[in-house]
């Protein structure tokens, strides 16, 4: 497990600088993922979709969330509420005030409700083709999959650059893998 942990920190180093350059040079690249995401996924109708505030170099959702809004989708951004739980989804309309929540993270004021999403817009440093995903290293989306999963049927929709990819990269027994990556250029399903 340590050995793991060790190579998931080296390439977080390496994967989070190399997707600044990336973000910053490929300003474009939300926009396309917006119509790679629109011609091949289909979404429950109505959905609860949760999606995240696009930070350090993150591929931006606010155009894909645009886009579904017009089709009667409901948004809903995560909020931790204490370290080493599942996120809780709080109702989010563009325009809505936001605070900084831990690890000074933006998210919905407590007083928006809470909704329990039927999709996840994920963001991560880094995908492979089996759906493994590398994120910042909290543990907070894994922890939430889990849960959601328990309860429920869930799509998680890895939002990446294709440059994010990385073949085999390294999973523990408790790292849930995504169910789609949507990236600026393509569509990964893990299961085909």
């Amino acid at each position: 497990m340590q050995r793991i942990n060790d190579e998931k920190k080296k390439l977080r180093a390496t994967l989070r600088e190399e997707r600044s350059g990336v973000s910053a040079s490929s300003p474009e690249a939300a926009l396309a993922l917006r119509d790679v995401f629109l011609a091949s996924v289909k979404l429950p109708e109505n959905a609860i979709i949760a999606t995240y505030t696009a930070l350090g170099g993150e591929m931006n959702p606010a155009p894909l969330e645009e886009a579904l809004i017009t089709k009667g989708h409901l948004f809903c951004l995560p909020c931790i509420e204490a370290r080493g739980t599942p996120l809780v989804f709080r109702a989010y309309v563009d325009g809505d005030p936001l605070c900084l929540g831990y690890l000074d993270i933006p998210e919905p004021l407590t007083t928006s409700p809470v909704l329990e999403p039927d999709v996840l817009l994920v963001p991560l440093m880094g995908f492979d083709h089996s759906g493994t995903r590398l994120g910042q290293g909290g543990g907070y989306y894994d922890r939430t999959l889990a849960s959601l999963r328990q309860r429920k049927k869930i799509l998680a929709i890895g939002l990446a650059f294709e440059a994010q990819e990385r073949p085999g990269l390294p999973a523990a027994a408790h790292d849930e893998r995504l169910d789609l990556i949507v990236t600026e250029k393509s569509i990964i399903d893990p299961v085909s």
